[in-house]
């Protein structure tokens, strides 16, 4: 069942909206305390005036949390008490967006997957980021521009080099790689003998062979400063903020017209009575069926989130004899920082369940199954030694991971997805083309991007900066690849064998959130 509001009922619908205004004053006010507490890195040429501002409006803000306290308890009781009959996602559709009919069954389809980080403020600085209400709006603009522009080339960017120095802005310690890397790392990247600029050359322009059942296909792998053309369907991670959430769906709506948020479920034992999912599903084509389902196992902050999979059936068209032709997709986003706990791999069991009974039960026999995609933020990468058990789950061998020679070995053109939080805010990344010619860049990737070289996943690891060797032959070969987002397809997921025509990462969202948006596009047999 598809369900257009959050509440079934207008009177549950009514109490909901009673205990948020409630919560409100209390929730304001704790947020703009906490706000004062964690200053972000492009704040620091003003942290005189911050370090004032957090002195004298810090008691009132307090003052005012603890005066709100009263009707913070009864909005508290009232959420938890309309929770439990909340829908487990909230579908919505525009009526003047062209029709599955009117479009024809496309043999070609593009997915991107990104995590936006729109976070309440005051969690959203822990990554460096400030301002999701606004991050919302641009980002949502950004998005639709990119599908409305008159020329869908990328600007490329000046020399294939980043503008401005790599060092100097970012006020943090410096830390070596030497000695952290694991034994069966090498040290350096191999260059053939024309040297590390034919190098740099054939690792973003030289096609790779993708290994699938009845032969290898041969598809481009780039950065772009715009998302790709015509983009089908978009899966968003992190999109907790209410406000910000209705601001960025409002402006999805323009291009795409069904759109799938606040997926969750909402107890003690899930979530705490806080965070929903974060998940989010925006799709050109009408949603046939959707279930949400959380994950049983998480720690630390994850606890307070309702992390899971968003499963939806989605119609495509009608084939040339009639037959409805339905594509399946699945975001997730798995617990973040796992530390020494073994959370992961009970999820991605969980997630290879679900996946599976969620096909079997809606997939009816008079219809053709064209594609199968598995997305979104997995939290771990392919290279890194202490997430080998991850990588080597069975499901990681079911989905068809573009970017992987083998279970620890991605391909030599492979750039990482999760930004340095501490160096977010540096000038040489600040526009897109200036992330892009950074992620086209060895040195770059190494300063800007986290290594596959982890053994203890921490949020430490974001807020260091490695030391940048001067020659692009020498940087690590780990260095700037610790690739977490992910678009995987299933090789027996349809009829025939879905054909990759180009992987891209996307930079237009930069300076908008930490990650590095991924996107895929693929072929289909059935038409």
């Amino acid at each position: 069942m598809l369900h257009t509001a959050p509440f079934s009922s207008p009177l549950l619908s009514l109490l909901h909206l009673l205990s948020c205004w409630l919560l409100l004053p209390g929730y304001r006010s704790f947020g703009s305390l906490m706000c004062g507490f964690r200053l972000l890195s492009s704040d620091l040429p003003w942290q005189h005036w911050f370090i004032a501002r957090t002195v004298f409006l810090s008691p009132l803000f307090a003052l005012l949390m603890i005066l709100t306290s009263p009707l913070s308890a009864a909005g508290w009781i009232l959420r938890m008490m309309t929770s439990p009959f909340r829908n487990p996602f909230v579908y919505c559709s525009s009526p003047d967006v062209p029709s599955p009919e009117e479009m024809g069954l496309k043999p070609k389809f593009s997915i991107c997957t990104t995590n936006l980080c729109l976070l309440p403020d005051a969690c959203a600085r822990f990554n460096n980021l400030s301002d999701g209400y606004w991050r919302a709006g641009e980002i949502a603009s950004r998005i639709v521009a990119s599908q409305r522009r008159g020329n869908p080339s990328s600007t490329p960017a000046e020399n294939g080099k980043p503008n401005g120095g790599l060092h100097g802005e970012t006020p943090y310690n410096l830390r070596s790689r030497k000695g952290g890397r694991p034994a069966h790392q090498p040290h350096r990247d191999a260059s053939p003998p024309d040297g590390p600029t034919t190098a740099r050359r054939e690792q973003f322009s030289h096609p790779v062979g993708l290994p699938v059942p009845a032969r290898r296909e041969e598809f481009p792998h780039t950065v772009e400063t715009q998302f790709p053309e015509n983009l089908d369907f978009l899966c968003c991670q992190e999109v907790f903020d209410q406000d910000a959430t209705r601001r960025l769906v409002a402006g999805l709506r323009q291009h795409f017209g069904h759109v799938i948020y606040d997926p969750g479920r909402w107890s003690w034992g899930t979530n705490l009575w806080a965070f929903h999912s974060g998940l989010l599903l925006a799709s050109r084509y009408p949603v046939l069926a959707a279930e949400f389902r959380p994950f049983s196992a998480a720690r630390k902050q994850d606890r307070w989130a309702a992390k899971g999979a968003l499963m939806v059936k989605v119609f495509l068209g009608r084939t040339q004899d009639g037959q409805d032709a339905v594509g399946y997709i699945t975001t997730t986003h798995m617990q973040s920082y796992q530390g020494p706990f073994e959370i992961l791999p009970r999820q991605l069991d969980e997630l290879m369940t679900w996946t599976e009974d969620f096909r079997r039960r809606t997939l009816g026999s008079d219809v053709i199954q064209v594609f199968d995609i598995l997305c979104g933020d997995f939290n771990f990468d392919n290279m890194s030694p202490g997430e080998k058990t991850a990588r080597e789950h069975p499901l990681m061998e079911k989905y068809v991971d573009v970017c992987k020679d083998a279970p620890g070995r991605d391909k030599p053109w492979t750039i990482g997805t999760e930004l340095r939080q501490c160096t977010f805010w540096e000038t040489s990344i600040s526009t897109p083309e200036k992330l892009r010619a950074a992620l086209r860049s060895r040195r770059a990737q190494a300063r800007y991007l986290l290594d596959g070289d982890v053994t203890d996943a921490n949020m430490d690891m974001v807020w260091s900066v490695p030391e940048v060797t001067e020659e692009e032959a020498e940087v690590p070969a780990i260095a700037g690849r610790r690739r977490i987002d992910y678009v995987m397809y299933r090789s027996d997921g349809g009829r025939g064998d879905v054909s990759v025509e180009k992987y891209s990462l996307v930079t237009q969202l930069a300076r908008l959130t930490d990650h590095i948006p991924v996107c895929l596009t693929f072929r289909t047999p059935v038409s």
